[in-house]
C-alpha cells in the first residue's frame, strides 16, 4: 500500500482551501453577485450583468460615492432580492431601480430588518418595455415576487397586473398619438371649445 507523507498532504490541503476562499470572494456569500460604481453630484447609473440598473439623478448625492448592487438569494417563492449599498444612505432626489422581466405581472417591496423580523413595504411600480421600475429615496433591500394571477384571461390590449387586467401600453407615450397613460393608445377627448394640437395638448378652438 502506498501512503502520502503528511508533509506532502498539508500543502495540497492549503491549496484547496485557497481555491475555495477565492471562489467565495468572486461570487460573494451564498453565490451573490456584486456590482459597484462611483456616482457623484452629476448623477449616474450602476448596472449588473443580469439587467438590474440603479439610475441616480443629478443632485441626489452631495459627493462622489461608491454605490453597490448586491444580488442576494431570494426567499422561497420570490423572484429576486437585491441590496443597494451603502444601506440606509438617504438620497437628495429619488433614484430609479429597474429589473429586466419577461412578464410585468410582478410586485416589488422594500424589506427592512427589525427586532421582530422582516418588515415589507410594497412599492408602486412603473412598467416599461421588458422591465419594471420603482423609485427609492434611500438605499436598502428590494425584493421582487410574482403578482396575483387574473381569474379570467385579459382581452386584447390588456395584461394581467397583480390580479387585475390593465391596459398594455407599458405606461409609455405613444409617439404617433402623443398618448400618455393606460388608455390603449387613444388620446383623451379634448375639452369643449378646444382642438388637439401637434404636441399632444390643446389650443383654443375657432368659432
Amino acid at each position: 500500500m502506498t501512503t502520502t507523507p503528511r508533509s506532502a498532504r498539508v500543502p495540497a490541503l492549503a491549496s484547496l482551501l485557497t481555491l475555495a476562499v477565492v471562489g467565495l470572494l468572486a461570487t460573494g456569500c451564498g453565490g451573490a453577485g456584486r456590482t459597484s460604481g462611483s456616482v457623484g453630484p452629476a448623477g449616474g447609473t450602476v448596472s449588473t450583468a443580469s439587467g438590474i440598473s440603479l439610475r441616480v439623478p443629478a443632485g441626489a448625492l452631495a459627493r462622489e460615492t461608491e454605490l453597490r448592487i448586491v444580488e442576494l438569494e431570494p426567499g422561497s417563492g420570490k423572484m429576486a432580492r437585491v441590496a443597494l449599498e451603502p444601506r440606509g444612505l438617504a438620497l437628495g432626489a429619488p433614484a430609479s431601480l429597474s429589473f429586466k422581466v419577461e412578464d410585468g405581472n410582478v410586485k416589488l417591496a422594500e424589506v427592512e430588518h427589525g427586532p421582530e423580523g422582516e418588515v415589507r413595504t410594497e412599492l408602486g411600480k412603473h412598467r416599461g418595455a421588458g422591465e419594471v421600475e420603482v423609485e427609492v429615496e434611500h438605499l436598502g433591500e428590494i425584493e421582487m415576487e410574482h403578482g396575483l394571477t387574473c381569474d379570467t384571461a385579459c382581452g386584447t390590449g390588456f395584461e394581467c397586473d397583480d390580479g387585475a387586467c390593465k391596459a398594455d401600453d407599458n405606461g409609455a407615450d405613444d409617439p404617433a398619438t402623443h398618448d400618455v397613460g393606460d388608455d390603449q393608445g387613444a388620446d383623451p377627448a379634448p375639452a369643449p371649445g378646444t382642438t388637439p394640437d401637434d404636441n399632444g395638448g390643446t389650443t383654443p378652438g375657432h368659432p
